[in-house]
């Protein structure tokens, strides 16, 4: 049986360390496994297909971007989005690939859908700084009811379900691309919003737990009430608003 094996260059290996999610314990032993990434190995970064796939999906990035020529430059983001420790988090490759894919479904719904044919009034209804926390906890609880169910999965379906009714697109993803090899760490990113006045949008980690999503769902509504975006905001800015949200949430 013949082997197909592809020539790779050295500096798609190092860009594949370079943005991996691994720990460099693991990264370290990674690279020892592999024979083919050792100089010593008569097939030095010359891989079977199915050696480079095993690479790739064991490093979480896409398999294609190891045969490029030229590896595409990542656009500067920045971020601050609910992570376990609740600070502005940190970009990998997987976060950004599910921030690209959430903007194209935000666009298509937006201009292809049919749905988002007006511009939505709740967006920044509770942005001015003369709002208290109260006077948000009252606008919240106008627009929603937090009714009691027996499990935390149906009282999140069903703040899901009120919050879809106000046209806001609720989405949930537990990794990035169509596979599970590129998973989305809940300790990188719970949620993030992505506001527009036609279709704002709420991303959720799939892998977070039923009631962590229902905090971060209600966390990330109030965000569109008050009108802030967690995409391209300033550091001193977002940690003030996250703040103030915090102690919005759990008086809802």
């Amino acid at each position: 049986m013949v082997l197909t094996r592809v020539e790779v260059q050295q500096k798609n290996i190092d860009w594949a360390f370079g943005e991996t999610d691994l720990s460099q314990a693991k990264q370290d032993q990674l690279r020892a496994t592999f024979n083919w990434l050792q100089e010593s190995d008569r097939n030095y970064l010359n891989p079977t297909v199915k050696q480079l796939g095993n690479f790739a999906s064991r490093m979480h990035v896409p398999f294609g971007n190891l045969l490029l020529r030229k590896i595409p430059e990542t656009e500067p983001i920045q971020l601050a989005f609910r992570t376990k420790a609740n600070v502005p988090a940190q970009v990998s490759l997987n976060t950004r690939a599910v921030i690209y894919e959430m903007q194209r479904k935000q666009a298509w719904f937006k201009t292809e859908s049919g749905y988002a044919d007006s511009e939505l009034s709740l967006i920044g209804v509770a942005a001015s700084s003369r709002y208290s926390v109260d006077d948000v906890v009252t606008k919240v609880g106008s627009l929603l009811t937090l009714r009691h169910f027996e499990s935390a999965r149906e009282l999140f379906n069903d703040l899901r379900m009120q919050i879809a009714r106000h046209k806001i697109l609720v989405m949930q993803k537990g990794g990035a691309g169509l596979g599970t090899n590129r998973p989305l760490q809940v300790e990188e990113v719970r949620a993030f919003v992505l506001l527009d006045g036609y279709a704002p949008l709420i991303f959720l980690n799939q892998k977070d737990s039923y009631t962590a999503r229902v905090f971060s769902l209600i966390h990330e509504f109030v965000h569109i009430l008050r009108g802030t975006d967690e995409l391209f905001a300033t550091i001193n800015h977002t940690l003030k608003e996250e703040r103030f949200i915090n102690e919005v949430r759990p008086a809802f």
